[in-house]
């Protein structure tokens, strides 16, 4: 029933009543152009994803389109729950506000947290099912950001104990990944994945001064952890100073793969393959530095040349036919316009084109020849947080 009613939706139009201003000049009659807010744009597409929900109130599940591996509801379902509790916020309509509760409800259940520690995200042979710190970084977001419009203290309560479960070391500044079932898997040596952590727990720190501080810390030691290339693009691999790895290492063996980073820092520095794949990954974490940027604006970190360095290497261009990386390149390079140089040109120019590339017009759902369109439209929720601007798209 829910493959048929979302390959239902995918096909057609089911807007009815709401309403859409089409602007069109003598020389575009053929063509509208059409302007919308970006308000409007969440409810939209917040319409058409309640066709999908499921009774349970999760939402379908998609498949990891980077290594192609199957996903459990959670993601989707954190996504959505975002997108419904602002636009509940934004338009007061109880049918995203019951929504709402409902993905929520889904979020907190045992279902997905079947022993009480992390959620249970992907299903991969010989990979963990935690999916690292990414796939807890998005339900974390999703019950604070929903717990705090829906007056919800059942899921704070829920994001700061997943939260909690992730060892942190204050010295390294960095996130432990944490198996379904508690046991410790190291550090996440994927840099995106502790940046996007930590950018997706930024509304929980509003809630916990212990959130606030591990965050804080994080920043702290973030320039010692990152390594860019003489161009400003950040590595994929965490780089701890090599005598704090090394100690780590010697305190407990789990944390030998701290090691393996030192190992490769110089062959995949020559590696024309790896240097794509962190191009594709460059919007993902300048979105995720906006993000923190924005929760943590005192922090002296935006002035360090490390971030300043990453944040000159914006070339949309370059994000056009990336193989892995960012699912949204323009809603990602609108976040670093938003945070970092309040341009708000740039900022629409970006999501303008995020849109005419990849926006379904008769749904308002973001779509995509080689992503996954499951996955793909639950990224809406990436534009919120962006202040309400209007666009003309095509």
């Amino acid at each position: 029933m829910i493959k048929r009613v979302v390959t239902k939706l995918f096909g057609r139009v089911i807007f009815g009543g709401i309403r859409t201003r089409l602007v069109v000049t003598n020389s575009d009659l053929s063509e509208g152009m059409e302007s919308i807010t970006l308000y409007e744009l969440l409810e939209r597409s917040a319409e058409s994803a309640l066709e999908f929900q499921r009774e349970d109130g999760a939402f379908p599940s998609g498949q990891n389109y980077t290594y192609d591996e199957p996903e459990t509801p959670v993601g989707t379902t954190s996504h959505w729950t975002v997108t419904l509790a602002e636009v509940y916020k934004i338009t007061g309509q109880s049918k995203y506000g019951k929504a709402a509760e409902a993905a929520v409800d889904y979020l907190i259940s045992k279902e997905i947290r079947p022993y009480g520690y992390t959620y249970h995200c992907r299903n991969a042979t010989g990979r963990d099912r935690c999916n690292g710190l990414i796939g807890q970084a998005y339900p974390i977001r999703a019950l604070a950001h929903a717990g705090q419009i829906l007056g919800r203290q059942d899921a704070i309560n829920i994001a700061q104990e997943v939260f909690m479960h992730h060892s942190f070391d204050e010295e390294l500044g960095l996130w432990e990944r944490v198996e379904i079932d508690g046991k410790k898997l190291s550090f996440d040596r994927t840099l995106n994945h502790q940046i996007l952590f930590a950018a997706g727990c930024c509304k929980l720190a509003e809630e916990s001064r212990e959130v606030a501080h591990r965050i804080t810390t994080f920043l702290d030691r973030l320039p010692s952890n990152m390594k860019l290339h003489s161009d400003g693009v950040i590595k994929h691999y965490i780089h701890p100073p090599s005598v704090y790895a090394l100690k780590t290492v010697f305190g407990g063996l789990r944390h030998w793969p701290l090691l393996l980073n030192q190992i490769v820092l110089y062959y995949y520095s020559k590696s024309s393959k790896r240097r794509n794949k962190e191009v594709g990954y460059q919007p993902v974490n300048l979105r995720g530095l906006a993000q923190l940027r924005v929760q943590f604006s005192d922090h002296d970190i935006w002035s360090n040349p490390k971030i300043r360095s990453s944040i000159n290497y914006t070339t949309m261009n370059e994000y056009n036919d990336i193989m892995y990386g960012s699912i949204v390149p323009g809603i990602d390079l609108a976040w670093a316009d938003y945070a970092f140089s309040s341009d708000t040109d740039s900022m629409k120019s970006n999501i303008k084109k995020e849109l005419e590339d990849s926006l379904n017009r008769d749904n308002y759902l973001l779509q995509s020849d080689s992503i996954n369109n499951i996955n793909k439209s639950s990224v809406i929720s990436l534009l919120v947080g962006i202040p309400n601007v209007e666009l003309s798209i095509y």
